[in-house]
């Protein structure tokens, strides 16, 4: 597995508006528009600081795992996403080593990501990140990949800090 840097890091917050505004004041960084991520549940606001992007998640439903998060953690430190080049070859290699890890999803256009069980991670959501838009300068693939041989979807208790992990399973 290659990691290229951290894609993003994410903080949970109850309301992605007033959060970017604290931020954006705060920091004096750029937003980007606010957009919703059906596939995580999330509405997401952007901020661009120096090279690196503060993502601000927030939940759209109060069934989601955001919401859960915040309920038991509060607002905070909520995610880790390292870029790879190859998410598929890094899902691969993980589940090899027996490391619990989400199916690839495209969630949204031109980026595709997996997350690493919290029970493997010490309680911290690694999120593998591959962008494949053509702004991007790389191509995206033209069949879907196979499915690694083990793989999680993202229902929330499958991947959290609560479950057990080791490398002997």
């Amino acid at each position: 597995m290659r990691i290229l840097g951290i894609h993003h890091l994410t903080l949970a917050v109850r309301d992605a508006a007033r959060a970017e505004a604290t931020f954006a004041a705060l920091l004096g960084a750029d937003p980007s528009p606010e957009r919703d991520v059906a596939a995580f549940g999330v509405r997401t606001r952007d901020l661009a600081i120096g090279d690196a992007t503060l993502q601000l998640a927030a939940p759209l439903a109060a069934d989601s795992t955001l919401m859960r998060f915040l309920e038991r953690k509060g607002e905070g430190f909520y995610n880790l996403a390292l870029e790879v080049d190859d998410l598929d070859a890094a899902v691969a290699e993980l589940t090899g080593r027996g490391v619990p890890v989400s199916q690839p999803v495209e969630a949204t256009p031109g980026v595709r990501s997996a997350f690493v069980s919290q029970a493997a991670t010490h309680g911290l959501s690694i999120q593998l990140v591959q962008v494949t838009s053509a702004e991007a300068g790389e191509l995206a693939p033209e069949e879907p990949p196979s499915p690694p041989a083990r793989a999680l979807d993202l229902t929330p208790d499958e991947w959290t800090d609560e479950a057990e992990w080791s490398d002997t399973e």
